[in-house]
């Protein structure tokens, strides 16, 4: 008898994956999130689903997986322009990390390669690289720190 209602519950959990429809949330993945239990009680956004949902992504601690992969109804950050803490640095330090890309380096540089994760052996080829590219990533006086972040992905993403 377990061993059809795990039949059962696999195959629900298959169609159900299978029917998800990632670019519309729905009222259940607004209510608890994404997660396993979203894939698996999405198109039923009665009071019952959205609980088990909520309940099977908080027991089976799926999320952050699911955020850093781009899996289970969570969209993969696929560029430092959406890393906040990146644009919260800039937008409070945009003067000392320009002063500072302009001189290959110093504190803003290396908080930047902090927040972007550059590997230590990397760090002097990012400043330098930064360096080089200035004018790119601060092309006028006027440039605001969203530009920047933009500018800033441009170049390092080059190759």
């Amino acid at each position: 008898m377990r061993f059809i209602l795990a039949i059962i519950v696999a195959a629900a959990t298959i169609a159900a994956v299978q029917a998800a429809d990632h670019n519309n949330p729905s009222q259940l993945q607004r209510n608890v999130g994404i997660g396993l239990g979203t894939l698996i009680f999405d198109g039923n956004d009665g009071l019952f689903s959205q609980v088990a949902a909520a309940t099977t992504n908080a027991t089976s601690g799926n999320q952050t997986f699911a955020i850093t992969s781009g899996t289970l109804g969570a969209e993969r950050p696929d560029s430092i322009v959406k890393n906040e803490r990146v644009r919260d640095f800039l937008h409070d330090n945009m003067d000392m990390v320009a002063r500072d890309i302009a001189a290959g380096g110093g504190e803003g540089v290396d908080v930047l390669a902090e927040l972007l994760e550059v590997p230590e052996g990397e760090r002097v080829y990012f400043a330098r690289k930064l360096q080089a590219n200035f004018s790119r990533i601060f092309p006028s006086a006027e440039v605001d720190h969203e530009m920047v972040l933009h500018n800033l992905a441009e170049v390092i993403e080059q190759a």
